[in-house]
């Protein structure tokens, strides 16, 4: 695993989770580029002379153009060379800004407070489980029956779910509009214009949700455009049928691609869901075992918390500062009016470090298991199969019409439908493959002193290991990332908590090494005496040395706190 720096930070680049996907995006472009060949062959060649002869004495045909499948050939070649940079763009795998998104909502680097999602994040380390909470968007209802466990399922996978649901609801209406469209009209121009309606609008929806909204049309967006769909058909079905040259129409064989295309529709968004609701993974039901160090501090509350903060550098992982949610400090006034034993000064903090592939899955992320990958092979093979079919029929079509002008074109609609459809089959299950589990730690601390002039400070540490899965291809915002185990590292929290003891004492016998000043003593005007140098001190946005009076980093210019 590798990072650049950039202007917009570092960006990790993962093994790719695409490796199967891949495969069959590549199986793809082979197949449509073979089929263009074909097409390109058939279009092209010259007629055999030995046959020929035969069928200008038998039966004499006029040969058709060739120009239509030369386009239909290079559409091929197009769409095979999409399918390769897919393919080449997704053999490295880049985070964009912001991947993985944070458990829940964090503060700004370096500020003070605690965020509005800190309670929540505290809660679940506290109790170890996550609760579900309540599937919002639309379809809510029915997706709730139909996949119980899907509120605990990252926000993306739910959108998806809506998403697939959607498409197959308004499937399964078009198909029934269709069905009543073709027992009520007859004439089969006007039946092609309404079949012609239907499969634009199927289109324009598909197309709408997945790559320009990127979001599930509401239910009520669903039921006006069945209406409509279904009301104008009918109209046109009844009175289109004075319409100018409406008559070359039947021809084209539309009843019969609309048909072919609400059917691998159906079939595509089925599997697809399918695949979306199996294997959820599940959130939280259990307690990890607390584990929590603590240790007693010398030194005052700033100065404590100046070395929780250089600690908590020390957590950073490969230079990407801590996700904070808490850092709220509180100090009662030294008037003398608080009450005895009441807590003089109560600090927490908590932070979780950036989440990283974790070492058994750096060389290699694993794609989806059960179900859910037989389900996204099965789309795989259905896209290979489809596109195998188009391509047999435009092959057929253009020997058909180059061998006699006046043959049907009645299989070219079906012959695009089903292209076009396994291209579809192939990418609709693409943030499926993007399932990626990582790991982070979560740093949760306290202090608080009891008395009124505390000699010493009580420090409560704890690191609990998080493993959470994010889905690249998803959204990145809260919620997008969700927590499939907690462990707690009793180790590291020990050793944090005598890494701040250290540099507390450290510090104090710094303080009282300093020799007093006498006013008996001789003065040497000859010997300077020795300066003692103050500690260390690091810049706590970029971790950097800075010189011990400077006010600002001479590395991120971040202002230091005196």
């Amino acid at each position: 695993m590798s990072y650049q720096w950039g202007v917009s930070g570092p960006g990790f680049e993962y093994p790719t989770c695409y490796r199967t996907e891949n495969r069959f995006l590549t199986l793809r472009a082979a197949l449509l580029i073979v089929l263009a060949l074909v097409v390109f062959w058939v279009a092209l060649a010259e007629p055999d002379p030995a046959t020929s002869s035969v069928a200008i004495l038998t039966t004499p045909l006029q040969r058709g153009g060739s120009t239509p499948h030369v386009l239909v050939a290079t559409l091929l070649l197009l769409l095979g060379a999409f399918d390769l940079w897919c393919a080449a763009r997704q053999r490295r795998v880049f985070l964009q800004p912001g991947q993985p998104a944070s458990l829940t909502s964090e503060l700004v680097h370096q500020a003070k407070g605690a965020s509005p999602g800190a309670a929540w994040l505290t809660q679940v380390l506290a109790s170890g489980k996550v609760d579900p909470g309540e599937l919002r968007g639309p379809y809510r209802g029915l997706l709730q029956s139909l996949t119980p466990r899907l509120a605990a399922a990252p926000v993306s996978v739910q959108a998806y779910l809506s998403e697939r649901l959607a498409h197959l609801l308004f499937g399964i209406g078009l198909a029934l509009a269709l069905a009543l469209t073709w027992l009520l009209i007859k004439s089969p121009p006007t039946l092609a214009l309404a079949c012609l309606l239907y499969a634009a609008l199927a289109a324009a929806l598909v197309a709408h949700s997945a790559w320009i909204a990127k979001a599930a049309p509401s239910p009520l967006a669903v039921v006006v455009a069945l209406v409509l769909a279904a009301t104008v058909g009918l109209l046109l079905g009844w009175f289109a049928g004075q319409l100018p040259h409406i008559g070359k129409l039947a021809q084209l064989g539309l009843p019969l691609a609309t048909t072919v295309l609400l059917a691998c529709l159906l079939a595509i968004e089925g599997l697809a869901f399918l695949a979306g609701r199996a294997t959820p993974d599940l959130p939280l039901a259990g307690k990890p075992p607390l584990a929590e160090a603590q240790g007693d501090i010398g030194a005052d509350p700033e100065h404590l918390m100046q070395e929780v903060e250089r600690e908590l550098h020390r957590y950073w992982s490969d230079g990407i500062p801590n996700r904070r949610h808490a850092w709220q400090t509180s100090l009662a006034d030294a008037d003398g009016q608080a009450q005895a034993g009441a807590s003089r000064f109560v600090a927490t903090v908590l932070e979780e470090t950036q989440p990283m592939l974790p070492a058994d899955l750096r060389d290699g992320i694993p794609g989806p298991v059960g179900a859910r990958r037989v389900c996204l092979l099965l789309l795989q093979v259905l896209g290979l199969l489809l596109t195998l079919a188009g391509g047999v029929l435009f092959v057929r079509l253009a020997d058909a019409h180059v061998q006699d002008l006046k043959a049907a074109w009645t299989s070219g609609a079906s012959a695009l439908v089903l292209v076009v459809a396994g291209g579809y089959a192939i990418r609709v299950g693409h943030l499926l493959w993007s399932r990626v589990e990582v790991e982070s730690s979560l740093l949760s601390l306290g202090c608080k002193a009891e008395s009124v002039q505390p000699s010493k400070l009580r420090l409560r540490w704890s690191v609990v290991r998080a493993r959470s899965v994010f889905y690249l291809a998803g959204q990145t915002v809260a919620g997008s990332r969700t927590l499939l185990q907690l462990s707690a590292d009793e180790l590291a929290a020990r050793r944090s908590v005598q890494q701040v003891q250290a540099y507390a004492e450290r510090q104090t016998a710094t303080e009282v090494a300093r020799p007093p000043v006498s006013s008996f003593a001789p003065a040497r005007p000859t010997v300077a005496p020795a300066e003692v140098r103050s500690p260390t001190r690091y810049c706590p946005a970029c971790g950097t040395p800075v010189l011990p009076r400077a006010r600002f980093c001479q590395h991120c210019g971040e202002q230091q706190q005196r």
